[in-house]
């Protein structure tokens, strides 16, 4: 297993909402943001996923709610493996977001399939896709799915 990616950033203007506190979706943005670039900064950049002729499919978001964060607030955000099943098809990404202290602030459980591009249907990754996930951090409740 690798170390926790993790990503530093903060709010924006375009983060807030009328209460002048980061929006809901602007954590979800946040959490996108991060797994695409896990995925760059592990050698799988659109074009690898496109001739893989492989995407990945969110199809649940839970998301716990913490503290606020404000205009310029720092924030760590990290991505985590939460569990995968038996056929590598499914997986569970977490998403964490932090204060630079370690306060948890938001954490975003979606649940992925892979989808084959082409065929439109829930496929396993290839090899190297899957072994990437593989040995992602995990979280504390990682489990089969």
């Amino acid at each position: 297993m690798t170390q926790i990616f993790e990503h530093h950033t903060d709010v924006g203007w375009f983060d807030l909402d009328a209460n002048r506190h980061m929006k809901n979706t602007a954590y979800m943005e946040k959490a996108v943001d991060c797994r695409l670039r896990f995925f760059n900064a592990s050698g799988v950049s659109p074009d690898v996923f496109a001739k893989w002729k492989v995407a990945f499919v969110v199809v649940r978001d839970e998301t716990t709610y913490s503290r606020e964060l404000f205009l310029g607030d720092k924030m760590r955000v990290q991505i985590l493996c939460g569990g995968v099943n038996e056929k590598r098809s499914r997986f569970l990404i977490v998403n964490r977001i932090l204060t630079p202290g370690g306060e948890q602030v938001y954490e975003i459980r979606s649940m992925v399939v892979w989808l084959n591009t082409e065929t439109r249907k829930s496929t396993t990754p290839p090899p190297d896709l899957s072994a990437l996930i593989e040995n992602m951090a995990r979280t504390e409740d990682y489990r089969s799915l």
